[in-house]
């Protein structure tokens, strides 16, 4: 099962399998458990990219990956996974993080969880900003608009009578300009002023 997971500079999970804190991950290397409960045992990960940010904060040291969570699997309704086996896939850069978060949300529109807030990450409904070099903001809704400065990653999700048709991940904007997008996947700036 396809999963993501944060991690320390170091590959090093804050918490690991039961008692067993602080375990390093190798790319490649499966790592084994006894046994899958979420939030008590096995190595636990996130169907949500952006869920991995409750445990990791994306402050430009903590690292990112896509998993393949094998074995036995326990997941709670706070879409969590537990589970026996854990792999690394590929370490995710700032872009490829919010486009496999924008891509969860594409999947699961009606999921109530889709707007968040974290440090350095927002998800939002119609309007959304990154002020912080490495940072991502998200704005979804039938008027999305985002802006960020150098070095981010801003992402516009434009939806039409409750159907997601357009989405994009853009790295930063022009200072000062707000994005939207239509649904050609044409995305243009405005100024604060600017109406439609």
């Amino acid at each position: 099962m396809k999963a993501f997971k944060g991690f320390t500079p170091h590959l090093t999970s804050v918490l690991g399998d039961h008692d067993k804190a602080h375990c390093t991950f190798r790319p490649g290397k499966t790592m084994t458990a006894e046994g899958s409960k979420t939030a008590v045992t096995g190595y636990h990960c996130c169907e949500n990219p952006f869920e991995c940010l409750a445990y990791y904060a994306l402050d430009g040291k903590n690292r990112f990956w896509e998993v393949e969570a094998l074995g036995d699997i326990d997941e709670d309704e706070r879409e969590r996974i537990a589970c026996t086996k854990i792999r690394l896939v590929k370490e995710l850069s700032l872009m490829e993080f919010a486009i496999e978060g924008m891509i969860y949300i594409f999947r699961h529109p009606q999921r109530a969880n889709w707007q968040q807030s974290w440090e350095n990450c927002t998800v939002a409904k119609d309007e959304a900003e990154a002020t912080k070099e490495g940072s991502i903001a998200i704005a979804r809704g039938e008027r999305p608009k985002v802006r960020g400065v150098a070095g981010t990653v801003v992402g516009l999700i434009l939806e039409k009578d409750g159907e997601i048709v357009a989405m994009k991940a853009i790295r930063g904007g022009t200072e000062g300009k707000w994005m939207t997008i239509n649904e050609d996947r044409e995305v243009y700036e405005f100024d604060e002023e600017e109406t439609d």
